[in-house]
């Protein structure tokens, strides 16, 4: 295992999780016997929940070292997170996250991006909102503005994250329902690590539908939400990336960098909006 290589794959895991103000750190590597150490530092972090939920994060790092370094055989990963603060000594083990792989390869994954959305008109056009982002309403308010007009309908699903058990399973059901329900989807927004882990997740629904389908994403977060994708074996998911952070903008700015992406939402989507070649 080459040691250059881990630490050039543990950087770019690093960056991907900078956004929530996140650090990985390499603290050790056997290139002999294939293991690599990790530790997980939130120092700068002002929302611990935003960063990306441990086991998501074990499975993009895991996914990432054996895809970009050959020999990777053992991943040790300490989270702050998955375990309360050890005493010294040999229960500090409890608080990390160890995989072991013989293999060391990850499938390929399928790079289909799914079907194109094509004419607009009559078309049922989902957006899934969730309740973190009040500038992805603005955006979705703008580009549903845009949808009506070139003759689609518009619905909205709105997904609140993390919740388990019963109430977990109901609202799972309802957006499969939602869903079921609309021919073209868009999934969002992706401006945190957890809730990129949820629009992607949500939009891999779609597209397993057989829907055209977008994941919606900031700039500081197009990276993970393709290593995400990745990661569920559909590296073709389509992004629309917004060119700013959600939460740093007024209302007005939100609303002109909307209609200005709209086009793109199109082109991602392989959308049109003229009238289908034959149609009465």
């Amino acid at each position: 295992m080459d040691r250059r290589l881990v630490e050039t794959a543990v950087a770019g895991l690093s960056a991907m999780f900078e956004g929530d103000g996140a650090a990985l750190r390499l603290t050790a590597v056997d290139e002999d016997g294939g293991a690599v150490g990790l530790s997980l530092h939130l120092d700068d972090v002002s929302c611990a929940d935003c960063v990306l939920p441990p086991d998501r994060l074990r499975d993009v790092v895991e996914a990432t070292l054996r895809r970009e370094v050959p020999g990777v055989s053992r991943i040790a990963l300490h989270d702050p997170r998955a375990a309360p603060a050890p005493p010294p000594g040999p229960a500090a083990a409890a608080a990390e996250l160890t995989v072991l792989d013989p293999t060391g390869e990850v499938p390929a994954g399928d790079p289909d991006p799914g079907p194109e959305a094509g004419p607009l008109a009559g078309r049922r056009v989902g957006f899934r909102v969730d309740v973190l982002w009040p500038a992805w309403d603005v955006t979705v308010e703008e580009w549903t503005r845009e949808l009506e007009a070139a003759g689609a309908v518009v619905t909205r699903w709105r997904r609140q994250q993390g919740l388990k058990g019963a109430e977990g399973e109901r609202a799972q059901a309802e957006y499969e329902a939602f869903v079921g329900g609309v021919d073209v989807l868009v999934s969002g927004l992706g401006n945190c690590g957890s809730c990129t882990s949820w629009s992607v997740l949500d939009g891999l629904t779609g597209l397993a539908a057989g829907l055209p389908t977008v994941v919606a994403v900031t700039a500081n977060f197009e990276v993970l939400a393709r290593a995400l994708a990745t990661d569920q074996g559909r590296p073709g998911l389509r992004l629309v990336v917004l060119p700013f952070a959600a939460n740093n903008l007024g209302d007005d700015e939100v609303r002109a960098a909307a209609r200005e992406l709209y086009p793109a939402l199109l082109a991602t989507l392989g959308a049109t909006t003229g009238v289908p070649v034959g149609a009465a």
